[in-house]
């Protein structure tokens, strides 16, 4: 796996070199073409001040260290002049400059006619291609000396940056394994930060679900501890009695204490699941016919109890959960209500709906709870002091977490009308199914 960084510097050496390379043969080609033109001005300037130097008179010489030679032709094409004998016969009849061959070798030639004297500047050129050469390294020189030095500048800067992601892998190596804190996020580039973030997330879900399932092995071995000494000891009652009749009292007490063990059990595992994170919730759930399948499903339990269950209202909704977690929550709250509900008392479940929420009521004709209860029934294990009835204390801790899991909220109220209570679910809902 390449490294960040070495790609970062791979690629910004390249696009630099290729940058100055470009740069380097524009200039190259400007500043040359820039010297010649200098060249060609001091032609033209020699030139000038031959004409000038004695009105013709003076002989002409080759500029010292120049190579420049010149000519001087009076107004009858009379040579008074030349600083070469290359140079001894005119070569251009207009005025400008033109690239006439000397000896085999090309030069630069300029004509000029001033006062009526027809004057021609020569330079070899050999002689100016290497001087705008010169000219030209001469400009690119800092150029080339500054590329290493940028190089390294970038190596540097590059190392500099990527410091606090290199720190942030340190601090993420040395970490406990049941640390929870979350990452350092100070210092870090700003796109890096959406990775720490995301990372910091998924640690805070680690950490909610490791306190969950700790929490759940401190339930089950506290709610667990009682029902297994209890049944321990009526196994011990039951293996100790010589009476038939005692013992088949003991072992229906031992029978009922394992089905209030397995049934402990069952609620412990569906917290546990409740409590973990529903990544895929299911199918939209038609709350109508949920409920229908939930009436289905306790009306025997409810005509054993002698209760009257009915159904009011519809919802005409769906929420975004499997019909599952739906029946579970409604489970839970109908199994309080029978259980709490008199012979010939009524439960009712109550369904409405908004554009954004679906409301689940569960009412029924029982004793109702006293004000600072309503909160605390929904505590694990908790029980209302007095109450004889047979229950764990976890189906409402159980319906509260699955809800909000769900993104809705439960509340308890005791009726008015009448005495009982009545268990509200709030849910937010999608757009009815259609039919």
């Amino acid at each position: 796996m390449r490294s960040l960084r070495r790609r970062l510097l791979l690629s910004l050496w390249v696009s630099v070199v290729a940058v100055a390379v470009v740069s380097a043969s524009i200039a190259y080609v400007q500043v040359s073409n820039r010297a010649k033109g200098l060249l060609d001005a001091q032609l033209e300037q020699i030139a000038t001040l031959v004409a000038a130097h004695g009105n013709g008179k003076a002989q002409a010489a080759r500029p010292e260290d120049s190579e420049i030679d010149v000519a001087i032709w009076n107004r009858d094409g009379a040579l008074q002049s030349a600083s070469t004998s290359l140079m001894a016969e005119q070569h251009a009849t207009q005025p400008g400059f033109t690239e006439i061959l000397l000896n085999g070798e090309p030069y630069r030639l300029y004509t000029t006619i001033l006062d009526g004297q027809h004057i021609e500047v020569a330079q070899p050129v050999d002689v100016r291609d290497d001087q705008a050469e010169a000219a030209a390294l001469a400009a690119l020189l800092p150029m080339l000396l500054l590329m290493p030095l940028l190089g390294i500048v970038i190596a540097l800067v590059i190392r500099t940056l990527l410091q606090p992601v290199r720190n942030l892998a340190a601090a993420v190596s040395q970490r406990d394994i049941f640390a929870k804190e979350s990452l350092p996020s100070q210092g870090l580039p700003k796109e890096v930060m959406p990775l720490v973030e995301e990372i910091n997330r998924l640690l805070a879900r680690q950490n909610a679900a490791a306190a969950r399932e700790r929490h759940f092995v401190e339930d089950a071995a506290h709610a667990l501890r009682t029902p297994l000494a209890a049944l321990q000891l009526q196994a011990d009652v039951l293996d100790g009695s010589p009476d038939p009749t005692e013992r088949s009292a003991r072992l229906t007490d031992l029978r009922a204490g394992i089905q209030r063990a397995s049934r402990l059990v069952d609620q412990l595992l569906s917290l546990a699941n409740v409590e973990s994170i529903i990544d895929d919730p299911g199918a939209p759930a038609d709350v109508d016919a949920t409920l229908l399948e939930v009436l289905a499903l306790y009306a025997p339990v409810a005509s054993a109890a002698q209760v009257f269950l009915e159904i009011s209202g519809r919802a005409h909704a769906a929420i975004k959960c499997a019909p599952r977690y739906l029946i579970l929550i409604c489970s839970n709250l109908l199994d309080n209500a029978l259980r709490y509900s008199p012979t010939g008392g009524r439960v009712e479940l109550r369904a409405a709906s908004t554009d954004a929420e679906t409301q689940i009521e569960v009412w029924d004709q029982g004793p109702g709870l006293a004000q600072q209860e309503l909160r605390r029934v929904f505590e694990r294990f908790y029980r209302v002091a007095g109450d004889v009835r047979a229950g764990s204390g976890l189906g409402l801790a159980t319906v509260e977490a699955l809800v909000v899991q769900l993104g809705g909220r439960i509340s308890l109220h005791n009726r008015t009308d009448h005495s009982g209570l009545i268990a509200r679910v709030t849910l937010p809902c999608m757009e009815y199914p259609p039919t």
